[in-house]
């Protein structure tokens, strides 16, 4: 009886010691949403990719928010379609606007409450950013990972407020 009990004892320091805990944290700060000229009180995650692009998971209150900081030109000031392609899904936005930072910078604000968007950037990171559908950048796999993990990390802080809690009769 010992023996078992030893080896399940060593088995699940193996299994705890296996998992990695987050290398992100959730920080304060003030972030511009909707409005590039108005800050709010949040706390946010972030990570920088290539080409200095930032992909930065935004906390209000019970409200969540993906805000992806590109700085190429990709239609500065413009609304249009976006296209966030994960590994094997696809995150469609109709209309979303590329807010402008300064002349060499801009970032999309993409509202996570009530979607699948975060399970699917969690679960496959993301490849390609396409704006108005002829604009691409391309996520190197390396970054992908980065962001997926980002994702993971913001999921186990805010799963229980993604979606509205439903109230049973």
């Amino acid at each position: 009886m010992k023996t078992i009990l030893s080896y399940c004892l060593i088995f699940l320091w193996f299994c705890n010691y296996a998992q990695e805990p987050c290398a992100y944290h959730l920080t304060p700060t003030s972030t511009a949403l909707e409005d590039p000229n108005t800050t709010v009180s949040s706390e946010m995650m972030e990570v920088k990719i290539k080409n200095d692009y930032q992909i930065q998971f935004i906390k209000v209150d019970k409200k969540n928010y993906l805000k992806i900081i590109v700085r190429d030109n990709l239609g500065f000031g413009k609304t249009g379609s976006l296209l966030l392609q994960p590994i094997k899904k696809q995150i469609y936005i109709k209309s979303t606007k590329l807010h402008i930072i300064d002349k060499s910078s801009g970032y999309f604000i993409i509202d996570l409450n009530n979607s699948y968007y975060l399970n699917s950037i969690k679960d496959y990171g993301l490849t390609k950013i396409i704006f108005n559908e002829n604009v691409e950048f391309s996520i190197p796999k390396n970054d992908s990972e980065k962001i997926k993990k980002l994702a993971e990390c913001y999921f186990d802080i805010v799963k229980d407020n993604i979606w509205p809690t439903v109230r049973k009769l």
